[in-house]
């Protein structure tokens, strides 16, 4: 019968009502009997695991523990071994992980044994495709699910040199499964990595994941394999340039899957250095900034908060590279008045995004930015304090300043008092104390004061970082305030 099962077209309907109908049991007992009925069983089990349902009825059954049983026992034959790796990828896809990891009770099963087994795999040289493929199925399904694993993998079991080798195997689905792998170990162990990368070729392989749109995830795996790696490696992101990496990583960002764009972001950091200069310059040449603006307003909040990001690392060296024009004779009116109106509002010189990477000339960024505020979502608020910080020089104020009030970023700045957490109003303290001015108190004093007042708690002698912060921009309230009435009340200080 299971072999006449085998022969039919089912749809995937049919497939799953046998499993309900009490096909797995039998499966399981013929699994455990004679290699020929192993053979057949198997087959089946492969076909049945593929669903949920079934999952749940196989693991409780007992299918799992039997299986991986089966898969290390190093007498079984070759046709068994390949259908089991089968069934445990099966088992951990789509994104059920380690959940049917469990013996029949329900316990979860000691799997750092597992992945010391399907790794061995990988370096066997008497190991076919047919069980490598699965059984590199079934480690990335399974080091999804546990962080914890994944370091098991890669300390105990020397997990990144092996799957650092299969970069070079002939198999195009070993390598894009290796390069998925190579993402999650690298958190954990960067460095071999980046020695392996800088060996003849091995760059341009990874380079050629980069560039390869039609697969999402190889993509996404990729460009975060590069994201984990250490930015202190110049060499490392002077070849990338190079060989085109950091020209497919902007095409990521710019046409990639949200999943793989959110890596790409986290890629270009080491790209937006503001110790490199040349880097950002190349960057910016390739377009970023429109990029980043756009997603700004994404619903991802992960990829709006390293856009901002970006564009602040971009932003810090605006005030350096901006052309300061000398003053002009009187005389020369026309075209003083000319030069004056390149002059940028925040920078005091002649900007542009190319030329000096400016934030206020990227259409709309600022914008944006200020929005991410009125959204309150801290993640992607605490960036954009930090980039609109950028604007502010605390050696001469008034120009970001004033800025910053033009384009409304103040009040939702204030506002973050409110409701941010500590540290996100932390920064917006840090921001409110660069901003507040003599000016700025005049505008913004009144409205700040109370949300100020209650970090305090009444009291300018807080003992706790946030209070103190709070503290210093309310005393710089109180002293701008008082400085004011001195200039209307004349004599107001000798009558004390």
């Amino acid at each position: 019968m299971v072999r006449e099962l085998l022969t039919m077209e089912l749809d995937e309907e049919k497939i799953e009502l046998l499993g309900e109908e009490g096909l797995i049991p039998p499966l399981l007992e013929m699994a455990s009997a004679n290699i020929e009925s192993k053979e057949v069983s198997l087959h089946a089990l492969v076909k049945l695991s593929t669903f949920h349902h079934n999952k749940r009825i196989f693991a409780s059954l007992g299918g799992t523990t039997l299986i991986l049983k089966l898969m290390f026992s190093s007498h079984m034959l070759a046709v068994v071994v390949p259908k089991c790796t089968e069934i445990l990828a099966n088992l951990s896809s789509n994104g059920d992980g380690i959940k049917y990891m469990v013996d029949q009770n329900g316990a979860h099963l000691e799997l750092e044994p597992v992945i010391t087994g399907l790794l061995s795999f990988q370096h066997n040289l008497n190991s076919l495709d047919v069980v490598r493929k699965p059984a590199l199925r079934a480690l990335l399904g399974i080091c999804r699910a546990e962080n914890g694993l994944v370091k098991s993998a890669v300390l105990s079991a020397s997990g990144v040199s092996v799957i650092l080798a299969l970069l070079d195997d002939s198999n195009q689905e070993i390598r894009e499964l290796a390069i998925n792998l190579l993402f999650l170990f690298s958190q954990h162990e960067p460095e071999g990595v980046v020695e392996y990368l800088m060996k003849p070729r091995r760059l341009e392989a990874l380079v050629g994941f980069l560039e390869n749109s039609d697969k999402g995830d190889v993509q996404m795996a990729a460009a975060g394999l590069l994201a984990n790696l250490p930015k202190s490696e110049t060499l490392l992101t002077e070849k990338l340039i190079e060989l085109g990496g950091l020209k497919a990583i902007v095409e990521i960002v710019r046409s990639g899957t949200i999943e793989a764009k959110e890596n790409a972001l986290s890629a270009l950091f080491r790209f937006t250095d503001p110790t490199n200069l040349e880097s950002q310059r190349i960057t910016v040449e390739l377009g970023v900034h429109p990029l980043l603006t756009s997603l700004l307003r994404v619903d991802s909040v992960t990829a709006s908060a390293r856009a901002a990001a970006l564009l602040g690392d971009l932003s810090m060296r605006t005030h350096e590279l901006s052309v300061v024009h000398p003053k002009k004779p009187r005389c020369l009116c026309f075209h003083f008045t000319r030069k004056r109106l390149s002059v940028c509002a925040a920078h005091g010189g002649e900007c542009s995004v190319g030329a000096t990477f400016c934030l206020l000339e990227a259409e709309g960024a600022l914008d944006r930015l200020v929005g991410l505020l009125e959204k309150k979502v801290d993640a992607t608020a605490y960036e954009a304090i930090q980039t609109l910080s950028t604007l502010v020089r605390e050696d001469s104020p008034q120009r970001g300043a004033h800025v910053l009030h033009e384009n409304g970023a103040v009040g939702p700045t204030i506002e973050v008092l409110r409701w941010g957490s500590e540290s996100l109003k932390g920064e917006a303290l840090s921001l409110l104390e660069k901003v507040f001015t003599r000016d700025m108190v005049e505008l913004y004093g009144s409205t700040a004061r109370l949300p100020l007042m209650q970090l305090t708690g009444g009291s300018f002698f807080e003992d706790g970082h946030l209070q103190r912060k709070a503290a210093k921009v309310l005393l710089l309230i109180e002293r701008y305030s008082r400085s004011s009435s001195t200039y209307s009340v004349t004599g107001l200080n000798n009558s004390f």
